[in-house]
């Protein structure tokens, strides 16, 4: 399994979370259980795969309301709450992996939520995220990483 293929998976998890309330440690628990109970045994992700997923479904659940904001500086006549989910899914994940994943470049983070909003966003999904993360990028030190 690839790293896109393990981001994948974490986006699906992250994309749950307005849909549920009270998310915590066991809500979080349960949702990847289901998730992982639907996919075929040879979809799971595992070993440094299955890690990188719980701690980005984690890191950004345990900051979303960091996350969000970062959104929100970023929107330009726009409030997080006319997003549209996916949207919002990638770019809390691209914003938890530019600011706590050092091992992932920031253009790397901006590239694979571009290429994921292709395949499950809307058609003004691709270049919106594109904007939005590519100005959090130029905004994000490499030594604020970590």
């Amino acid at each position: 399994m690839s790293r896109r293929d393990a981001r994948r998976h974490a986006f699906h998890i992250i994309f749950q979370f307005p849909y549920h309330s009270g998310w915590d440690a066991q809500v979080l628990a349960a949702a990847t259980a289901h998730y992982y109970d639907g996919l075929e045994e040879n979809s799971r992700p595992r070993g440094q795969d299955a890690k990188y997923v719980l701690r980005a479904v984690t890191g950004a659940l345990d900051r979303r309301e960091q996350l969000d904001g970062v959104i929100e500086n970023f929107l330009q006549e726009w409030t997080i709450e006319r997003l549209n989910r996916v949207d919002l899914a990638l770019m809390r994940l691209a914003i938890y992996e530019m600011l706590c994943e050092p091992d992932v470049p920031l253009g790397v983070a901006v590239n694979e939520a571009v290429e994921l909003a292709k395949e499950y966003g809307s058609d003004d999904s691709p270049a919106f995220i594109n904007g939005v993360l590519g100005n959090v990028s130029r905004s994000i030190k490499e030594s604020d990483r970590g």
